[in-house]
């Protein structure tokens, strides 16, 4: 039985020059249509459930105007009063003090904001509207109105972005931030975001790399444990909703461009608002064998500190671990890249830099 849900939120008031996710600019009268939409698939998936974890995600979430973000969270009340976490994404530049307060009053309590950067040419660059002391003061409201536990997402490997910038920022974060848990995302330039159609190019790799190197050096120094490849959390902030998905549990998927993964089923549901408002979800639907849902269950939970739990992935499987993969095993765990240990099998640090090298021992004879 699923556990966990997320929630599509279309619309942003500004499109960031990355960014390639099912979005547009922000429209009051679109946005009335889509939440009659929601409301109808909300009620379709969500009867009868009972949920640990719920995240709205997006496009920008707090991009919503406060009487449709009411209404959105007040359709979701009924299935999100039971949520250990309950999260909402939110740019700093449309996340006021009214919204804050909504959304204690709804049950979140936690907030992931879209930082990326602390530099003003970046952020220009990349199309954001909003600056170092914008971010602290939505911090110091969050933690006001009593949401205090607090995420923030930050982009490496942008174009004229030096070592110098990263480490300025993580600093400045680091000593002046009052936040639980960082996601970092290296720059991937999609082909129909502004960058692609831009044909800017990635920054040299190995300086990417260097980025990477020194954040998860200088995160660990400083109190915040790495425990999956792109994630660091203080003591017992975890993101518990992320956690269902690299522990390989099931999920379901609410909103246009929204995906869900359901009775060895994965589903993409439609990125066309025309369809979605006429059809509904509309999903595109995969099948998944045992020999796929292994290989997903391998790396998804090889991404965390922990790693995957053996005994859990036998009951699940009907079959022994250890025999099933002895021969990609051997080797990896020869040269320490992965341990064995507690019951679980977990990627060293120096197996985490090469993961997807190590994944590919995994993947499945077609």
């Amino acid at each position: 039985m699923c556990k966990s849900a997320y929630l599509h939120v279309p619309f942003c008031k500004d499109i960031c020059a990355y960014c390639d996710f099912t979005r547009c600019r922000y429209h009051a009268g679109l946005a009335e249509k889509w939440l009659k939409a929601i409301e109808k698939e909300i009620k379709q998936k969500l009867k009868g459930v009972t949920l640990d974890t719920f995240y709205i995600g997006g496009g920008t979430p707090s991009a919503l105007i406060y009487h449709q973000l009411s209404r959105l969270l007040v359709m979701l009340k009924p299935y999100t009063r039971t949520c250990e976490e309950f999260t909402m994404e939110a740019n700093v530049d449309s996340l006021d003090i009214e919204k804050i307060q909504l959304c204690k009053e709804n049950y979140i309590n936690r907030i992931s904001l879209g930082v990326q950067s602390l530099q003003p040419e970046l952020l220009k660059m990349i199309k954001r509207n909003h600056n170092k002391e914008d971010i602290l003061r939505c911090i110091k409201e969050l933690h006001s109105i009593g949401i205090d536990n607090i995420s923030i997402d930050l982009i490496y490997g942008l174009p004229n972005q030096t070592m110098q910038m990263w480490k300025d920022d993580l600093k400045d974060i680091v000593e002046h931030f009052d936040i639980q848990h960082i996601s970092l995302y290296a720059l991937t330039i999609e082909e129909h975001s502004e960058f692609g159609r831009l044909h800017i190019k990635n920054i040299d790799e190995d300086i990417e790399a260097d980025m990477y190197e020194y954040a998860v050096a200088y995160l660990k120094q400083n109190g915040f444990e790495h425990y999956e490849i792109s994630n660091f959390a203080k003591a017992g902030k975890y993101s518990k909703h992320n956690m269902a998905y690299w522990d390989y549990d099931d999920f379901i998927g609410i909103g246009m461009g929204a995906s869900g993964k359901q009775q060895h089923q994965r589903y993409d549901n439609t990125k066309n608002m025309q369809t979605y408002f006429e059809k509904g979800a509309s999903p595109t639907i995969i099948q998944l064998n045992k020999s796929d849902e292994m290989f997903e269950n391998i790396m998804m939970s090889l991404r965390t500190k922990k790693g995957l739990n053996i005994h859990q992935f036998e009951k699940r499987y009907e079959i022994s671990f250890l025999k099933q993969y002895h021969k990609e095993l051997k080797p990896l765990l020869d040269q320490h890249l992965l341990e064995h240990s507690d019951g679980y099998i977990h990627a060293t640090e120096q197996g985490m830099e090469i993961l997807n090298e190590i994944l590919l021992k995994f993947l499945p004879d077609e």
